[in-house]
């Protein structure tokens, strides 16, 4: 019969609550240690303040995620909010600095970045043509 997992509550109480945590979580690759292109592209292009070196430090698995969807504003303000509300239950979460770097994120995310209406037919033409 199948155990069911408990979940998380901050501290491992056994062997065996590390083992369920490894089976809950995805393997770690070699290249979760340290950011990867996509994450140091995206930090030069975020504005100085806005940069959440502390989170690339400490979670580079994390900032290589954020990176990598921070193309798309839906998808960047989903991962934000999992990031920053638990909503599986029994995640101890960031230290303080880190959370606030999320949230300045999140705020940049909200604020600053506007996904544009598609252009027409004409807007385009005119936009590769350079006559706009």
């Amino acid at each position: 019969m199948l155990e069911v997992l408990h979940p998380f509550k901050g501290e491992f109480t056994s062997a065996i609550d590390v083992q369920r945590w490894a089976m809950l979580r995805r393997p770690e690759r070699a290249c979760d240690s340290a950011l990867n292109g996509t994450a140091r592209r995206w930090l030069r292009r975020l504005p100085a303040r806005r940069r959440p070196l502390r989170l690339c430090v400490a979670y580079p698995r994390v900032a290589n995620r954020l990176a990598w969807c921070w193309v798309d504003i839906e998808l960047s303000r989903q991962l934000l909010d999992d990031l920053l509300v638990d909503s599986r239950g029994g995640r101890r979460g960031f230290g303080t600095a880190i959370n606030r770097e999320l949230r300045h994120l999140k705020d940049f995310n909200a604020a600053h970045r506007v996904e544009l209406p598609p252009d027409g037919l004409w807007q385009a033409v005119v936009r590769r043509v350079g006559m706009g």
